[in-house]
């Protein structure tokens, strides 16, 4: 199982992450969060020393956009990587979580959360293919099969 050590990396050559894609239900729609320096992202964040990747990913979805969700999928869905030659690297695991737009979201203070059309995704320069994965990803979701009472 990935884990993150006691000081929250995975080794020598990057940070392990973890990220909520949390998708309407009917997949048109993702929640982004705007992070002070990276802008709109999935919510997301390095995960804590002996976490479980998924419990990081809920974790994460709370703390960022307030919702208590279960992932759709026991498994992660994508693998995640910034872009190469960046000071920092990062690793680490998505999961799909799905959620209703007209809920509250009680956001972190200074780190707004927003529903974007998957069309519409504003650019985000450390992961700058995320529009096109979250799209492929969120067709790929709509087709598949899942049971209504997981986990």
């Amino acid at each position: 199982m990935l884990t993150a050590s006691a000081n929250g990396h995975a080794g020598p050559d990057g940070d392990v992450i973890v990220a909520g894609w949390v998708f309407s239900h009917d997949f048109h729609h993702t929640l982004l969060v705007r992070h002070h320096r990276f802008g709109w992202l999935s919510p997301g964040g390095r995960l804590e020393a002996g976490e479980s990747p998924l419990a990081g990913a809920r974790r994460e979805v709370a703390e960022e956009t307030g919702l208590d969700l279960h992932p759709l999928l026991p498994d992660p869905v994508a693998l995640l990587g910034n872009t190469p030659g960046r000071r920092e690297r990062v690793y680490g695991l998505a999961y799909a979580f799905a959620a209703d737009p007209a809920t509250a979201l009680t956001p972190e203070t200074g780190q707004p959360a927003a529903w974007f059309t998957l069309e519409r995704m504003p650019p985000c320069p450390v992961f700058p293919l995320d529009d096109q994965v979250l799209a492929h990803t969120a067709r790929d979701l709509a087709r598949t099969p899942r049971e209504p009472s997981w986990p």
